[in-house]
């Protein structure tokens, strides 16, 4: 879990028994001050997938590679 007073961003890895993984990301921001700049902040959407379909590649990978 990654976080500081403003913002959250929390990581779960669950095994589903099967020889798959799932991953999930969720970011949750706020403080008293987020909705006065909140329509200044990007959408990290694209960003947030790319990381995602990365992280599933190279997990992939490195499960070939040890099968």
């Amino acid at each position: 879990m990654w976080g500081d007073g403003k913002g959250q961003r929390t990581f779960t890895l669950r095994n589903n028994g099967d020889g798959t993984v799932t991953f999930t990301m969720h970011e949750r921001i706020g403080g008293l001050m987020f909705p006065m700049y909140a329509k200044y902040i990007p959408n990290f959407d694209e960003s947030f997938n790319a990381f995602a379909a990365d992280l599933k590649k190279e997990a992939e990978l490195i499960q070939k590679k040890a099968n």
